[in-house]
């Protein structure tokens, strides 16, 4: 409990000092944020799998694209260094998997993305491609994730799923904020959507 308590306070003195314009102090106290997960990952008492692996790399690619978004430096790195991410935390999913695939999961998925995509473009004209390359990955990490909870149906699996979702609400808040108009309370949501998002992941491999 006060592992949890710890990444959560860290992650809100983090967006406090990043409000604040304090980017050093911020980018310190996300990064120790991130660290502290995977040391609760790795700090479990069960045998770490190789899942695990894929989700601490992700976390740890994740303390660089936000160094550089912090710093606002990078931003091509910075955009593929989310991406990595995202990749190695859906493998991390779609390494659990085995038999048959639930078809219906991403149909409706993609579904979903399409009408939020075009709901959104009038506030993202300038960012399409940026938009449909992360919507791609975010939505086979989604599926992913969901594929797990259909298969083992526990509460683990439904919290790596939501953790997932999370993340994609993160990143479309995020794409409205920075590049269309403020969102009220913007920053608090999209970074603290981001560090639940990456919690819920995180636990999913631990309870």
């Amino acid at each position: 409990m006060w592992s949890w308590l710890s990444v959560a306070l860290s992650g809100f003195i983090s967006i406090s000092a990043n409000e604040s314009n304090q980017k050093t102090q911020a980018a310190l106290f996300k990064t120790m944020s991130m660290l502290m997960l995977v040391v609760m990952l790795w700090s479990q008492d069960s045998l770490v799998g190789i899942a695990a692996w894929w989700v601490s790399l992700g976390l740890v690619i994740a303390v660089l694209a936000d160094n550089l978004y912090i710093f606002k430096k990078q931003k091509k790195l910075c955009f593929a260094a989310y991406i990595g991410s995202q990749l190695c935390l859906s493998t991390s999913f779609w390494l659990q998997l085995s038999g048959e695939i639930v078809w219906w999961l991403p149909a409706m998925l993609l579904a979903i993305g399409i009408v939020v995509f075009f709901l959104m473009l009038p506030k993202i004209d300038r960012l399409i491609f940026p938009v449909v390359i992360m919507g791609m990955m975010l939505l086979q990490l989604n599926w992913a994730a969901g594929e797990v909870w259909l298969l083992s149906g526990s509460l683990a699996g439904g919290m790596g799923f939501l953790g997932t979702l999370t993340l994609t609400l993160s990143a479309g808040l995020l794409a409205v904020h920075d590049y269309r108009h403020p969102i009220a309370y913007g920053r608090y949501l999209i970074s603290g959507s981001y560090l639940l998002a990456h919690c819920l992941i995180t636990a999913a491999l631990i309870i």
